[in-house]
């Protein structure tokens, strides 16, 4: 009996003891005033424009708006059940940042960050820093001599996709990138480097860096021109790197041996791809080398194979990584009259018929599972469906459709967060997922352009647009992302406020534009005192950053109106450019390039251009040249390369 009673008086004990801890729980994380958590770079007009307000799940409180530097209430609106809409807010212009207030319910009134609104503004405010991340970065050449990982890039790996996202950027939105300072010089690296006094500090798998390093400059053929874009200079770095130091192994307990990895050699079909829009950088020479390389090993790689595996949240083994690379060595094998085109094609083909028949996007295993890599499967499965919609396999169209309700049917919640599954999940298990959050619109957005129903896409937008949001502070700690944002990043007021010990592995903190990391399940709803994830970023997580950039650039950049006058073609565009007044936009007669039009910004901020192709009779004039026309002739006018190519047409 005895024991009986001391038993039961230990479990009231433990129950009283939970219970006063799960009251010190709620209570501490009870704020003092209402939350408001919003982007703190900012929202672009037009497009979804959403916090939350964690503090008020559920029913409904006032909110409204003003600018930061004063009183005057500019929005008005209503929250339900913690999230919050003011896309109808129309700023005036005059306001330089914006504050939202919130005030209702059992807490006194919260005030949000200062945030921006604006034309492009999430894509132009990261325009600088993306490309300042991939500068400092660079292993032995950027902010600090070693090469953890022994990859182009400090703690890079076979599957961080540098040099695709380098393109995506470039072919997206290639005058905004040209008008960028140009900071990185080939010749002071060169003799940084080969100085014999250069010291370097080894780190894991770096056994061969320092002599690739070398070689680069002293074997590979050196970028060609003055005043080269930073993207084209890391362009050149990292093929440059691998044709001398292809084989690498993931430091990061992969059961993989060094060796050459396929997801290495697809990066060099994206290069391949692009040569005709960025050659006048590249001798011929140094694209025989690339082409040569990458066509003596795609087979033995196994790039023609369907690649079978999923792999693990790590984010190795991205299913349908292969679908892209083989699409684009397709048409570099039709440019150059090679014998082996339809070989690409076909590969591309069956890896996504195997993809549409097996793979199963309702294990969350196979899309945000994925982690940082995600993007790869969507990206290629929509750039397949837009280019070639007679030769994709049946039921593409329907995969991607069943995409989107999965996203959508998990993101059912005040922070409009596609989750990992509606069970226990909210983020990846274990793993710091910020790569996943901010390389999610990449795949978001080029699903949108596929969909036929008006619900979904207009839902799917607003998670997209989320995504970025959570990314800049729309989340549970309602901070940004970067543990140092005043490294590259302008007008944030808070970042995420613990970061990794420094000095250590890539000593990613010396770089600019770095994204470090954003809550965890532990942390949602509403919990900003649970367990952090892993603290320090990820040149996987910025590139992954870089894809959702470059898509948002590219959905942003479209044709407002192109009509003929008696005489000139007058052309009014939309670009994201942010850092230059003016915009080359190519004319193609029948689909030949004519020549280039250049227009100029019609306002400041406005990222809208302006101009006209003069025409003289029947004959266009166009860069000092004169081009007869006739009835029924195609005119075309474009701006971005290749499969990234926004256009508009008329018809003489």
């Amino acid at each position: 009996m005895m024991k009986q009673c001391i038993k039961l008086i230990f479990l009231l004990i433990c129950i009283v003891l939970y219970s006063m801890r799960y009251v010190t729980a709620q209570d501490a994380v009870r704020p003092a005033a209402h939350w408001v958590c919003v982007s703190q770079t900012g929202y672009n007009s037009g497009e979804p424009m959403r916090f939350t307000v964690p503090t008020a799940m559920s029913g409904s409180v006032d909110f409204y708006i003003t600018a930061n530097d004063g009183q005057a209430v500019l929005y008005k609106g209503k929250t339900k059940n913690g999230t919050g809409d003011f896309t109808g807010f129309v700023p005036d212009g005059q306001a330089r940042a914006y504050l939202i207030h919130v005030k209702g319910g059992d807490l006194p009134e919260g005030v949000s960050y200062p945030f921006r609104i604006g034309p492009c503004l999430i894509e132009t405010a990261g325009l600088e820093p993306s490309v300042w991340f991939m500068n400092d970065t660079r292993s032995i050449t950027g902010t600090h001599h070693s090469a953890y990982g022994g990859c182009p890039w400090r703690d890079g790996t076979y599957y961080s996709y540098e040099i695709p996202s380098l393109i995506w950027m470039y072919l997206s939105n290639p005058a905004a990138y040209d008008a960028m300072p140009a900071t990185i010089s080939y010749d002071s690296l060169k003799q940084v480097v080969m100085d014999p006094g250069y010291v370097f500090v080894r780190n894991p798998n770096d056994e061969t860096a320092m002599e690739a390093a070398r070689r680069y400059f002293t074997t590979i053929e050196p970028p060609q021109g003055t005043r080269i874009p930073d993207v084209i200079m890391n362009l050149h770095w990292g093929l440059g790197y691998y044709l001398v130091n292809p084989e690498t192994r993931d430091p990061s307990k992969d059961p993989l041996p060094k060796q050459l990895h396929p997801q290495t050699l697809a990066q060099f079909a994206f290069f391949l791809y692009a040569y005709p829009y960025i050659n006048k950088w590249f001798s011929p020479a140094f694209y025989q080398q690339v082409l040569t390389f990458a066509r003596q090993h795609w087979s033995e790689t196994g790039l023609f194979d369907i690649q079978r595996e999923v792999g693990t949240t790590k984010g190795r083994h991205a299913p349908g990584f292969s679908v892209l690379p083989n699409l684009l060595m397709y048409e570099v094998a039709k440019r150059d009259k090679l014998p082996d085109a339809d070989a690409y094609m076909k590969a591309a083909y069956q890896q996504t018929k195997w993809m549409i028949d097996s793979l199963s996007l309702q294990d969350p295993l196979v899309t945000k599972g994925q982690r940082m890599s995600e993007h790869m499967l969507m990206t290629g499965l929509a750039v397949y469906l837009q280019q070639y919609p007679e030769q994709a396999p049946a039921g593409l169209e329907k995969k991607i459709t069943e995409w989107a309700d999965i996203v959508i049917s998990r993101s059912d919640n005040a922070w409009d967060f596609r989750r990992y599954d509606m069970e226990q999940n909210w983020t990846v298990p274990e793993m710091n997922e910020v790569g996943n959050v901010a390389g999610f619109p990449a795949s978001a957005l080029m699903a949108i352009t596929l969909l036929k129903d008006k619900t979904k896409t207009d839902r799917l937008k607003q998670i997209a647009f989320a995504h970025f949001d959570n990314l800049y502070g729309r989340n549970p700690l309602n901070v940004h992302a970067a543990h140092h944002p005043e490294k590259g990043f302008a007008g944030i007021t808070k970042g995420y406020p613990r970061g990794y010990q420094e000095d250590v592995c890539a000593r990613l903190e010396l770089s600019r534009g770095g994204l470090s990391c954003l809550p965890g399940t532990e942390m949602y709803p509403f919990n900003p005192q649970g367990k952090d994830r892993h603290l320090e970023g990820w040149i996987n997580h910025n590139t992954a950053w870089n894809m959702s950039l470059a898509v948002l650039s590219w959905y942003d950049n479209h044709p407002q109106t192109i009509n003929r006058e008696k005489d000139a073609i007058q052309i009014n565009w939309q670009a994201p450019l942010g850092n230059a007044d003016t915009l080359p936009v190519t004319l193609y007669v029948n689909e030949v390039p004519a020549g280039r039009v250049l227009l100029t910004l019609t306002k400041k901020g406005s990222m809208t251009f302006t101009g006209n192709a003069p025409v003289e009779k029947d004959a266009l004039v166009l860069e000092g040249k004169r081009l007869s026309l006739k009835k029924g002739d195609r005119l075309k006018v474009a701006y971005g390369y290749g499969f990234l190519e926004r256009s508009a047409s008329l018809q003489w």
